[in-house]
């Protein structure tokens, strides 16, 4: 993965999981990473990257959004970071 790539998934990352964070239920949060994964496997796909590739891209930003999505709900919860 070239270090461009790396920090666009970051960036989206953070993105996703503010967006996320702010849903008023699990079920919903669950709900809009699996929207977005379809739309980075899209997206991937149409910039040329094979399925697989797509797929293995879009489940290393939502796995980042939902790590950092976790952490954002545990500090708004009163958790010390990185205790979610």
């Amino acid at each position: 993965m070239t270090e461009d790539l790396t920090k666009k998934i970051v960036v989206w990352a953070a993105e996703i999981a503010d967006h996320a964070a702010q849903l008023p239920s699990r079920q919903a949060r669950d709900a809009y990473l699996a929207e977005r994964r379809a739309e980075l496997v899209g997206g991937a796909m149409a910039e040329g990257a094979t399925e697989s590739d797509a797929a293995i891209l879009a489940d290393a930003c939502v796995n980042a959004a939902r790590a950092i999505m976790i952490e954002l709900l545990a500090h708004r919860a009163g958790v010390p970071k990185g205790r979610a």
